[in-house]
């Protein structure tokens, strides 16, 4: 969100912004980022939240503070707009909206609670799930404006019964400052030694909304048998790492399976250029229709073909549509003859067609700029 509202205020024309979020750690800033805050006319105001604290208890606490600073913040103003990222800032959005602000703006919306009644950390009775599904649909009633994620959001607020003017844009990135790199390819592919493989890479967590460790290290055990070249590329966590070195098929696969540790966002386009695959590894559960993983406009930028089960997004679709990767049932599938002749399918194609297929993709659909000329049009409204 702080991307799209600094691309939108140094495009202009400029506002008068107060930009809040929760902080589970230290907030300090580097100066560089600072000056550029203080050159787009941005004040942040950042908000402590634990994780692992008492959840309910945060959020009334913040919401309160929220409310006191945009007031304070907005008094001398004639219009006020408030923008929410994601479904709980939305909830925010919409308290400050029933305190006189004009309108809201929410943007990529997502029905929470689904996914939290779905993996079954909250029952459909509890007390948590009926208050954040109040407040989902309290936001979705009373926004001026919503930028979905993904069709199926679309779908879920019109029936809903909004009033907002609603917008359909996937989580965006900057592509230009994402695409691959040629010369890290290389640096990386030989200092792995990955030169003459077929690298299938995944950048990201394990368990809850995505899959579990065992799971996704039986898929890469299923892909290294069907196809000698094939070696992973896993960039996660090191408690992750570990994981899957305590599993059993691990011994066998240590040779086909590279780990690396989190890398600043500015460094991962290097990394993703040591690819030929991405792989976008959320179980295709009914809610994942509503989601918009931003990996995959990574993927596209970097010239990845994804690996994504149908149901997740509207990428699955994106990827059969556009050739720009392998739609499959699900990656636990012991048949991977889908996932093989989809794959060698795109391969026979020469890497650059694919590459550059993969990037025009990223830039028409998931760039940054669409998603600021959306806001610049909602707020300026």
């Amino acid at each position: 969100m702080l991307d799209y509202i600094l691309h939108m205020q140094e495009n202009g024309p400029p506002l008068d912004v107060l930009f809040v979020t929760e902080e589970p750690g230290p907030t300090v800033i580097d100066a560089a980022l600072a000056q550029r805050l203080s050159a787009a006319n941005i004040q942040w105001y950042p908000l402590h939240y634990k994780v692992s604290g008492a959840q309910f208890v945060q959020k009334v606490r913040n919401l309160f503070l929220l409310l006191c600073r945009a007031l304070r913040f907005s008094r001398a103003y004639k219009i006020r707009v408030v923008v929410g990222f994601l479904s709980m800032a939305g909830a925010y959005a919409s308290a400050l909206r029933a305190l006189g602000f004009d309108r809201s703006v929410i943007v990529n919306f997502e029905p929470h609670s689904q996914y939290m009644k779905e993996m079954g950390v909250w029952r459909e009775g509890s007390v948590k799930y009926r208050v954040v599904r109040f407040f989902e649909r309290r936001q979705v009633m009373s926004a001026a404006a919503l930028i979905a994620p993904a069709t199926a959001v679309k779908e879920l607020v019109l029936r809903m019964g909004t009033k907002a003017r609603v917008h359909l844009q996937g989580v965006t990135i900057d592509v230009e400052s994402n695409l691959r790199q040629p010369e890290a390819r290389e640096r990386y592919r030989s200092a792995m030694g990955l030169t003459d493989k077929v690298v299938i890479t995944y950048v990201g967590k394990f368990n809850g909304i995505y899959y579990s460790e065992a799971e996704y290290m039986g898929f890469m055990e299923r892909t290294c048998t069907a196809d000698p070249r094939i070696h992973h590329l896993v960039v996660t966590f090191p408690e992750h790492v570990a994981a899957f070195q305590h599993l059993p098929m691990y011994a066998q696969l240590k040779d086909r399976i590279t780990f690396h540790g989190p890398v600043a966002p500015s460094d991962l386009p290097a990394l993703l250029s040591a690819g030929d695959w991405g792989v976008i590894a959320v179980p295709p559960t009914p809610s994942q229709v509503y989601r918009s993983p931003v990996k995959t406009a990574l993927y596209w930028a970097a010239g990845l073909p994804v690996i994504v089960p149908r149901g997740v997004s509207d990428d699955w679709q994106i990827a059969h549509e556009r050739r720009v990767g392998v739609a499959v049932k699900d990656l636990t599938d012991k048949d991977l003859s889908e996932l093989m002749a989809g794959m060698a399918s795109i391969q026979q194609e020469a890497p650059e067609l694919v590459q550059e297929r993969c990037v025009k993709t990223a830039r028409e659909l998931r760039d940054t700029s669409h998603m600021v000329a959306l806001l610049q049009r909602e707020i300026h409204a």
